[in-house]
């Protein structure tokens, strides 16, 4: 964009927002990244709208510019769907962060309000079901544009589980809330589109009733196959936990050498287990988990804190990677169950080959992967090395009925597996409805979709194949 006209751009939002929420200069690259550290990109600069009217003024505002720009909220994506790789002006929503409403079992929220706050805001009864691991810090927003998951997933579903409505600016300029309807609907479209489609202002949640009893189960093993073995297992016997998750002996060993040693046993790999519902119901769940272990091998453990520091431990998993590496590739292609033990041994392999660290923490109720795959950052050949492993891990996911993305979406991370995963019919009706909303590409070009060139070898190694 040229100078002048970056300028009288940046005088106009300021006339929107007030000099304090337009950032330049240097002061910008802060938000040249997101939580997908590999890849630098470069504002033009960044605006911070305080409210509704602020952000349909500024958007507007962009839209008639024919300015290409990213919607942000927190800036936790792990797959780059925030950044801005060719001087796209940032929009971020961090100050969206209100309750509007609660009535029964729905609330109202504004896109920047953090995850945890949904709950903590809701009646001491409910609860909101979507908790990714970045939970405390993680947008709502965000969450709906990358179709976010976490621990409850398995038995409540993502985020999509508990959109009722979005209130949403459409690229015409328009702004339309949208919902479900008797038949069918289009708030399905927005979910996940990784800001691609338009601006979420506003979204109506789902509440869950508290479980009258909730009871954990952690049990460990002695190789990851039996692990996954256990998972399987326990579905089969007809039960449905609340959570599953697990750790392996690289994520064990980790977390164990960080703030988040929970005193867990060397061992090859360890399910972290929830039951909820009535107290009848969990304990006759609790019975067959018990046997599911004990026929799998594993053997269970009881923390004498009931299991508080365990599950901090999974939660705190990602940050405590930093006591192995500064930076980390986290993949989170989806598997059937009961493909897990057979990619999991595959995974130890590609470790092995091509010479790299991986840990497994994952969401293992629902089979959504997250090997971590530490890198140095100012290492290009280490960063090439980490990527070649999670191009292979993502194409052992493929080959086992996986899909590219669980819940972090596809950003500029994965656009080479859409080819893959998804047919030429398929790529065509999705470029037809992003045609359709932003015709002229406006909205986080690049992303979900591809159509960018390589802005480095390190872009080019994510979206070429060698």
């Amino acid at each position: 964009m040229e100078l002048f006209k970056v300028m009288n751009l940046r005088d106009e939002l300021v006339s929107i927002v007030g000099e304090r929420w337009v950032i330049s200069g240097d002061d910008r690259k802060l938000y040249a990244y997101d939580g997908f550290t590999a890849v630098e990109g470069d504002p033009s600069f960044v605006v911070l709208p305080g409210n509704e009217e602020e952000v349909i003024k500024v958007v507007r505002l962009l839209l008639n510019k024919g300015a290409k720009f990213i919607m942000r909220g927190t800036g936790t994506s792990l797959s780059g769907a925030t950044v801005p790789l060719n001087g796209e002006v940032i929009v971020g929503m961090s100050r969206l962060n209100r309750i509007y409403s609660q009535e029964g079992l729905e609330i109202e929220v504004g896109p920047g309000i953090a995850n945890v706050m949904v709950s903590k805001n809701a009646p001491p009864t409910l609860f909101y079901a979507p908790d990714p691991s970045s939970y405390t810090v993680s947008s709502i927003g965000g969450n709906i544009s990358h179709d976010s998951g976490g621990v409850h997933v398995v038995k409540y579903g993502p985020t999509v589980n508990s959109v009722v409505s979005v209130r949403v600016l459409l690229p015409n300029g328009s702004v339309e809330d949208v919902e479900y309807g008797p038949i069918t609907s289009s708030l399905p479209i927005f979910v996940g589109a990784e800001g691609t489609l338009g601006t979420i202002l506003r979204a109506r949640l789902r509440l869950f009733p508290k479980p009258a009893s909730r009871r954990n189960i952690f049990a460990i093993f002695n190789n990851v196959r039996d692990a996954g073995e256990a998972v399987v297992g326990i579905f089969k016997r007809g039960v449905i936990p609340s959570a599953l998750e697990m750790m392996d002996r690289n994520t064990i060993k980790v977390v164990e050498r960080s703030r988040y040693k929970a005193g867990i046993p060397e061992v090859e790999a360890i399910l972290l287990i929830e039951l909820d519902g009535s107290e009848e119901a969990v304990a006759e769940q609790e019975r067959i988990v018990t046997e599911v272990i004990r026929d799998n091998g594993g053997e269970r453990i009881s923390p004498d804190d009931g299991g508080t520091k365990l599950w901090n431990a999974r939660k705190g998993a990602f940050p405590a990677m930093g006591v192995v590496a500064p930076a980390y590739l986290t993949l989170d292609c989806n598997v059937p169950r009961k493909a897990l033990p057979d990619v999991l041994t595959g995974i130890e392999d590609i470790a092995r080959r091509k010479n790299v660290f991986v840990a497994n923490v994952f969401h293992a109720g629902d089979g959504n992967l997250h090997p971590l795959i530490p890198y140095e950052p100012h290492n290009p050949q280490s960063l090439k090395q980490a990527l070649e492993a999670s191009s292979e891990i993502m194409m052992l996911a493929l080959k086992m009925g996986g899909v590219p993305s669980g819940e972090h979406g596809i950003g500029i991370e994965k656009l080479k597996y859409m080819n893959v995963y998804y047919g030429d019919e398929e790529l065509a009706v999705f470029r037809r409805i992003k045609n359709v909303f932003d015709p002229s590409n406006l909205l986080n070009p690049c992303k979900l979709l591809g159509g960018c060139q390589p802005t480095s070898d390190i872009t080019r190694w994510m979206w070429e194949w060698d």
